[in-house]
């Protein structure tokens, strides 16, 4: 019998996300007998988060949240800082929220193939992640790592980048947790991804659970 991550992993090869039914613990356990990688999008932290509208001074140090609150974050990928990204970032929602997950890809983008610009594929960041700080663009291996939170450009091509993907922002689609127990497969080196304003939904509670996938013997 097929997997219920199985059927959202493919289905996401067509737009970069998917969208079923089920629990926390039932993404869980699909993912162990898939052989997935739990892990954590922050250092040291869990691999299952809890995430939840705050105001800066309520925020994680350097997260998102400690510079835009409650209100709209931009598009970014899951684990910037870390030197290998998670594969996967599924995240869950026990009700319904009205704040939608806004979802950007670049085959999407304009609603037809685009290739990237090359600053992106060029542009130079300091990646600040304490003293493992790096560089790295914002593009290679065929996958993205973007967050402005924690990238920091240091040449103009990283300068057009920043700008770039604050410009296609209005592309995105929007994912609307509509439903109560509802799941979200997002593929984190394919497709950026961010919250709108929560500001009118203090309470709005999603799980987030991040994965590598298991890798084929070379």
């Amino acid at each position: 019998m097929a997997r219920m991550l199985e059927n959202l992993l493919e289905e996401s090869k067509a737009k970069g996300w998917a969208a079923g039914q089920a629990t926390l613990a039932e993404v869980q356990l699909d993912a162990a007998l898939l052989g997935w990688r739990e892990v954590p999008t922050r250092r040291g932290g869990p691999a299952v988060s809890t995430l939840r509208p705050v105001d800066p001074a309520e925020a994680e140090p350097n997260s998102l949240s400690s510079r835009y609150g409650k209100g709209a974050q931009p598009l970014h990928t899951d684990g910037a800082h870390l030197p290998e990204p998670p594969d996967i970032v599924i995240l869950t929602c026990a009700t319904t929220s009205t704040t939608p997950t806004r979802l950007w890809n670049r085959q999407r983008y304009g609603h037809v193939m685009q290739w990237l610009p090359e600053h992106v594929h060029h542009g130079v960041f300091l990646i600040s992640s304490g003293k493992d700080s790096f560089f790295s663009t914002a593009y290679a291996d065929r996958r993205f790592r973007y967050d402005p939170g924690c990238m920091l450009p240091c040449d103009a091509r990283a300068r057009q980048t920043a700008q770039f993907f604050t410009e296609v922002e209005k592309y995105a689609d929007e994912h609307v947790w509509s439903e109560p127990g509802q799941v979200l497969l997002i593929d984190n080196r394919r497709v950026l991804h961010a919250r709108a304003s929560a500001v009118q939904e203090p309470q709005r509670e999603v799980q987030r659970i991040s994965y590598q996938l298991k890798r084929e013997a070379s």
